[in-house]
């Protein structure tokens, strides 16, 4: 009787080394945290300067006011090439899913933004901004956004 408990709590053990790395493989991060990586990524864009890694976070059907993805682009460049040191921050991030489909969701922050030619800032402004995203592809995507000065 002893060795067939000794045996069983052998095969369980085992097993369950043999199917932890299956196990903690297949973690996908929740919705959330994957959003708040991406709001990130696009934080880091802007104050880098990094064009290619804000236009991956654009959507195609991208609007923000009344400039499409292809303007917003050209958009950056020239503010990058006007400002070459820059700080972007995004404050209070609040995120909101779609709690149906876990695939679209709004995101809110505060983006404080000061930038310049030299070390000292030449400009800076505060904003409020709501944004909508969706997931494509495994990735979120920013599809339109809203931003109005806190001063406002």
């Amino acid at each position: 009787m002893r060795d067939i408990r000794r045996w069983a709590r052998l095969t369980a053990y085992c097993l369950l080394v043999a199917l932890q790395p299956l196990l903690t493989g297949c973690e996908t991060p929740p919705p959330e945290a994957a959003l708040r990586e991406a709001v990130a990524e696009l934080e880091s864009g802007l104050e880098g300067g990094d064009v290619g890694a804000v236009m991956d976070r654009l959507a195609a059907d991208f609007r923000y006011r009344d400039l499409d993805r292809k303007a917003a682009g050209r958009r950056l460049v020239g503010v990058f090439l006007r400002y070459p040191k820059r700080q972007v921050s995004f404050l209070n991030v609040d995120v909101a899913l779609d709690p149906v489909t876990l695939r679209e969701a709004e995101v809110t922050f505060n983006a404080l933004v000061w930038g310049g030619r030299a070390t000292l800032p030449e400009d800076a402004d505060s904003f409020r901004v709501r944004s909508r995203w969706r997931e494509a592809d495994g990735d979120w995507v920013l599809v339109d956004l809203e931003a109005r000065g806190l001063s406002e």
